[in-house]
């Protein structure tokens, strides 16, 4: 009976506590709510739900879609479109700076107006600020007035190597250049400052290139071989004209630079000139691109200037040949600019044409303009026409003067 008494009690304790738990469930629901706390737990139930999910997407890449798929609500789904359209934008951008990337030629901005002119001035990118403006000065021009390429050690090795020694690339681009496109008249050259290279070398291979009108100054602040005027040269016509040129064709003019160069320190600059220019207008004007009879025409070309050419150059020729052969030229434009650079205008025709740039300057459109003193003194000059217009110096008047009688 004592032990009824004692578990008695227990079981109504138990009774009345199992009641108990329901009433406060139920109370939870009708009881005071502090906001806060419900914002707080509801913060932490998104943030658990959310974190869930980035560890579904990180674990499951192929499932990281149908996790954003089964979002609850019209605001997670937008933001979730939101965050793909940003990520799909940067996408885009960074693609579009990349295609664009290292495309464009290094130029310097000039008004609008410049670049109607049609003429291109080109700076090895070496040359400091003070000689950059020598170069225009020398040019008689000015930024404002011109389109300005700047061009790279990059560009010339581009054009140059695999055909050119390094010694004769060099590590520094100085050589610069400016264009000027026109109707007729052949390629009219002036250069200054250049050892390597002559004018006529110049006027030569550009019609190998595939240039047929225009006036072209090839120059430096400071004495160079010349050799990496040629890629200014052609970038700057093709800016100018708007016309891309025969990537081979102008591997070829590259080469035949080197080649009349290279012959140069044999048999002179001018023979060499002359020897090249005339085994060119033999094989094209006639069609020639057997190896055996390009070699011929050599050997005839070398008598007629009393040349002993050595079994390297004479294969070195005949290869050039050989390869120029194989481009559709315009032999009649190529000779307006060939017949210039070996006087087939006459003497006397030649002395008048130098005593009236004397006086009254030429008509020869950037060549007439240049302006020597502001390369100082000492200045090399070399032109495929006699020009002397009033902005040279007196004492470059009286040399291009006398100098042109003797050509």
């Amino acid at each position: 009976m004592m032990k009824r008494k004692r578990i008695l009690p227990l079981i109504m304790a138990s009774v009345m506590l199992a009641a108990s738990i329901p009433a406060a469930a139920g109370a939870t629901g009708t009881a005071d709510v502090d906001p806060a706390a419900v914002q707080e737990s509801s913060g932490d139930t998104g943030a658990a739900q959310a974190e869930g999910a980035g560890d579904t997407a990180a674990d499951n890449t192929g499932v990281g879609t149908d996790t954003a798929d089964t979002q609850t609500t019209d605001n997670d789904t937008s933001l979730t479109d939101g965050t793909q359209d940003a990520a799909d934008e940067d996408t885009e951008q960074t693609e579009t700076e990349t295609e664009e990337e290292g495309t464009e030629p290094i130029s310097i901005d000039v008004p609008d107006g410049a670049a109607d002119s049609g003429r291109v001035v080109t700076l090895g990118e070496n040359l400091n600020e003070a000689q950059r403006e020598s170069m225009y000065a020398y040019f008689g021009t000015s930024p404002e007035e011109v389109r300005t390429i700047v061009v790279t050690h990059a560009d010339e090795v581009k054009y140059m190597q695999g055909i050119a020694t390094d010694e004769q690339i060099g590590p520094t681009t100085n050589s610069c250049a400016y264009v000027e496109p026109t109707d007729s008249g052949g390629i009219k050259v002036k250069t200054a400052n250049l050892n390597f290279v002559t004018s006529a070398m110049i006027a030569s291979t550009l019609t190998t290139a595939g240039m047929e009108n225009c006036n072209v100054i090839a120059a430096c602040p400071f004495e160079v071989s010349g050799t990496g005027a040629l890629t200014g040269i052609i970038m700057a016509y093709e800016t100018a004209s708007g016309e891309s040129l025969n990537e081979g064709q102008k591997e070829a003019a590259v080469e035949e630079l080197i080649t009349t160069g290279n012959l140069a320190d044999t048999i002179g600059q001018e023979t060499a000139s002359e020897v090249m220019n005339d085994v060119k207008t033999e094989i094209l004007d006639k069609g020639l691109t057997d190896p055996g009879e390009i070699g011929e025409a050599v050997d005839k070309i070398a008598a007629k200037y009393e040349v002993t050419l050595t079994d390297e150059q004479r294969a070195q020729i005949v290869e050039l040949m050989e390869k120029i052969s194989q481009f559709d030229y315009d032999v009649n434009a190529l000779k307006n600019t060939l017949d210039n650079l070996t006087g087939e205008d006459g003497v006397f025709t030649k002395i008048w044409n130098s005593i009236k740039s004397f006086f009254v300057g030429s008509d020869d459109g950037i060549l007439s303009g240049t302006n020597d003193e502001a390369l100082g003194g000492n200045v090399i000059t070399d032109s495929t026409v006699s020009e002397s217009g009033f902005k040279d110096g007196l004492w470059t008047r009286i040399k291009n003067f006398f100098g042109s009688l003797g050509k």
